[in-house]
């Protein structure tokens, strides 16, 4: 029988100090990047049992001393390494919540989930402690992506919500882009951060004084506001204002996916959307623009295909416009979260 992840845990924990303990040229960062493919298995694992730590010879807890040993030694690397070690180890959470949604059972709760991490407010502790040194905003924009990644115990941290909300107003991109993702995942999560947060954002978009990348980054965060049917509501309404308001073609692409993105996973908001996307098109749009919009109407028809039977329209997606397999894969995962976080580490 293969060994659980909490069996295997041990000799993880081993090959990961003699890795960082390595005087060797890239041992370190080799070590902290195998952990990515070890973490995103376990949080896709159910919780060991009486039975299963039985068979394995696991005292009851063991497993998650090793996990929090793991956990805390990457924090460590963060908190004293250089730029290589601490990007080695944002990767590493990266991989792990980029396929935290595709768990095979639904009973999993993550290895980073709150109840899982004993130690969260030391892993915290250690992180923040990079951003509170006055160091570059290099380092800072990466200690906002760790939290990003942590947000199931993150969220409830009054002083990293402080840092994330204002690093959205610092001068620097690429740590404005770090509190976007931090706040995206934060949102998704939080009724109160998602109010606070969409306020900010509605600023950002109206503001003269914001870039335009910075303005398609904040977009793009639109279509996270799904913790609550009250927040998701609020937060399509103002993506439409957004979009009236707007006649940049590439704000509106990123509005338009955002806002379908929303609206496909909030069944009230589905039809009438699908009913504005119809009407939207009646406009004088660039091909770029029309052509979105009808990507858009495909994506939610075959997120939902029995929309068809009770939507306001009989609207057709001209063959052609259709999303491949491929691309309505990469529709549904969170590609913006992967091109927001790749921005970042492009300005580092």
């Amino acid at each position: 029988m293969e060994q659980t992840c909490a069996a295997c845990a041990m000799e993880w924990s081993i090959q990961l100090e003699k890795g960082l303990r390595s005087g060797k040229p890239g041992v370190p960062v080799k070590a902290i990047l195998q952990m990515g493919p070890y973490l995103q298995r376990w949080s896709r694992e159910l919780e060991c049992g009486i039975v299963s730590n039985g068979m394995f010879d696991l005292v009851p807890g063991e497993d998650q001393l090793f996990a929090n040993t793991i956990l805390l030694r990457l924090a460590d690397a963060f908190r004293g390494g250089n730029t290589q070690i601490r990007l080695s180890v944002v990767r590493v959470f990266l991989i792990e919540r980029k396929h935290r949604d595709n768990r095979k059972h639904n009973q999993c709760k993550g290895l980073l989930s709150m109840g899982r991490v004993a130690n969260h407010v030391e892993l915290l502790k250690r992180v923040k402690s990079v951003f509170n040194s006055g160091g570059d905003s290099e380092s800072n924009a990466l200690a906002l992506v760790l939290f990003g990644c942590w947000a199931d115990f993150a969220n409830a941290n009054a002083q990293i919500r402080y840092l994330i909300l204002s690093s959205l107003v610092s001068p620097h991109d690429n740590q404005v882009r770090a509190s976007l993702f931090a706040a995206g995942c934060f949102c998704e999560i939080s009724d109160d951060f998602a109010c606070i947060t969409l306020e900010m954002l509605f600023n950002m978009m109206n503001s003269p004084a914001v870039s335009l990348p910075i303005k398609l980054a904040a977009a793009q965060v639109f279509a996270k506001f799904k913790c609550s049917y009250s927040v998701a509501k609020k937060a399509y309404k103002i993506g439409l204002e957004l979009i009236s308001n707007s006649s940049n073609e590439d704000i509106l692409v990123i509005m338009l996916f955002s806002l379908s993105k929303l609206a496909s996973v909030c069944t009230l908001l589905t039809s009438n959307h699908v009913d504005f996307l119809v009407s939207f098109l009646e406009r004088q749009l660039t091909s770029h623009v029309h052509e979105t919009a009808l990507r858009c109407i495909h994506f939610i028809f075959r997120n939902n295909p029995a929309l068809k039977l009770y939507c306001n329209t009989s609207f057709e997606v001209p063959d052609g416009q259709a999303l491949s397999p491929s691309e309505y894969e990469a529709w549904k995962g969170d590609w913006t979260d992967d091109e927001m976080v790749e921005q970042v580490i492009i300005g580092l």
